[in-house]
């Protein structure tokens, strides 16, 4: 009697060991299924919804900025290559570089709310640019300064709204480079008076650069 007694023990045990492994078995499948795309999940789930704390004033600053800079690199490249005034190359080069920084740290802001960033450049930036390839000598660098001093007066009264702006990291984006742009305009404005571009008697007057622009 004993022995059968032992027998249908052991088969139940066998059982319920098989049917323990087998809930183990699916509970890790489940558990690894559930974590393989978490990752490919929250990125989506980030590229579509993030962005929805961003108001029209601040989509709109991702985008100005970003085409502005694109714009400073591609006529800093230019000059570098055509102006034979070096100050004026350098002044360039400085404009590339810092304008480069600039771009990579706002594309990642805008990539973490899932906004497309600028990547071409405005009708208008490429016709500024066919226009300057047409130029050379003094005509290039006058050219260059003028765009250079009115564009970061404009960039400057951009990035200054953009520091009362209500999401945290387009305003410390904002009030961390207002202070760059801020000395690309003031820099430009003392190079062009170097270069006397502001003597109205010269004949290639820009109106603009004098001492009362230096802000």
């Amino acid at each position: 009697m004993k022995k059968p007694i032992y027998f249908l023990i052991a088969i139940v045990g066998m059982s319920l060991q098989s049917c323990f492994n087998d809930d183990r078995g699916q509970r890790d499948t489940a558990a690894t299924s559930a974590v393989d795309p978490i990752e490919d999940t929250t990125q989506r789930a980030q590229n579509y919804t993030a962005d929805v704390d961003i108001n029209g004033d601040e989509k709109s600053f991702i985008s100005q900025a970003a085409s502005g800079s694109m714009g400073e690199i591609a006529t800093g490249n230019l000059i570098i290559q055509k102006s034979t005034n070096a100050a004026v190359k350098s002044f360039a080069e400085r404009m590339v570089k810092d304008h480069n920084k600039a771009n990579k740290e706002l594309e990642k802001i805008a990539n973490r709310k899932g906004l497309t960033f600028p990547s071409t450049l405005s009708e208008n930036q490429l016709k500024e640019i066919a226009a300057m390839k047409e130029l050379s000598g003094r005509s290039i660098d006058v050219q260059y300064l003028t765009m250079m001093i009115n564009n970061h007066a404009q960039t400057t009264a951009l990035f200054g709204k953009a520091t009362s702006f209500k999401d945290s990291a387009l305003k410390a984006f904002a009030s961390t480079t207002l202070p760059v742009i801020q000395s690309h305009r003031k820099d430009a404005v003392k190079l062009g008076e170097k270069l006397n571009i502001s003597n109205t008697n010269n004949g290639d007057d820009i109106g603009i650069v004098t001492s009362s622009t230096n802000n």
